[in-house]
Parts: C-alpha cells; structure tokens; sequence
C-alpha cells in the first residue's frame, strides 16, 4: 500500500466532492445545504490530513490493509450520507435512512482505527518478547 497514493486519492476524493457540491448548488435555485457545502472536509481532513502525517511516520506505525479498508468505507459512506442529506435539504424533504450512514461510517472508520491501534499493540508487544 503506498501511503502518498491513498493521500492523493483522498485530495483528490475532496475536490471531486467540492466540484459536485458546487454544480449541484448552482442548478438548486439559490437554495443551499452545510450538508452539501462542508461535504468535502470529511475526505479532506479525515482522509488527506491523517495520511499525509502517516507518510512522514516510520513504516512500523502505517496502517495494514485492513485498518486501511475499514477506516476509507468509513470516511466513503460519511462523505456519501453528507452529500444524501445535502439533496435531500435541499429539495426540501427528510429521510428515515439519512442517519445509517453517519452510524456505518462512523462504525466503519472507528473499526479502521481499532484495528490499525490493535496492530500497533501486536507489534509493541512482539517486540518486547525475546
């Protein structure tokens, strides 16, 4: 897993998010969402920030392809359910099914960091013994 590749991926992740919040606000009427607007930091500081600090850690503190996973779902389905909520505020209605994304994604990226902390303790650990 190269970690500058999973930043840039997540740069990338946030602008696409602010260049589809901006043409979805432009075509809505003069009608706007923080849901919609603020979309694009999930990426950009869950995301591009954490992996950017990671490319400077030694590589026994990087993540493994699980935590990896889990932890990117995560931040796609929190980024995801933020822009639902944006649509659906601005067209004026509400969803019973808004917030399952904020509890998968929340879920998923705790699970991403659980696992990345529960590698970090296995390694510690192992390192310690002769």
């Amino acid at each position: 897993m190269d970690i500058r590749k999973t930043r840039n991926r997540f740069f990338a992740a946030a602008a696409g998010t602010m260049i589809f919040a901006a043409i979805y606000e432009l075509f809505s009427h003069r009608v706007y969402s923080n849901w919609m607007i603020f979309a694009f930091l999930i990426p950009l500081l869950g995301g591009a920030v954490p992996w950017a600090l990671l490319s400077r850690a030694p590589r026994c503190f990087r993540p493994g392809a699980v935590s990896h996973c889990l932890y990117s779902s995560g931040l796609a389905a929190l980024t995801a359910g933020s822009l639902f909520r944006g649509v659906l505020e601005i067209y004026g209605t509400t969803s019973r099914w808004s917030p399952v994304y904020g509890i998968a994604g929340g879920a998923l990226a705790l699970a991403g960091i659980a696992a990345w902390l529960h590698s970090l303790y296995r390694a510690a650990s192992s390192a310690k013994e002769p």
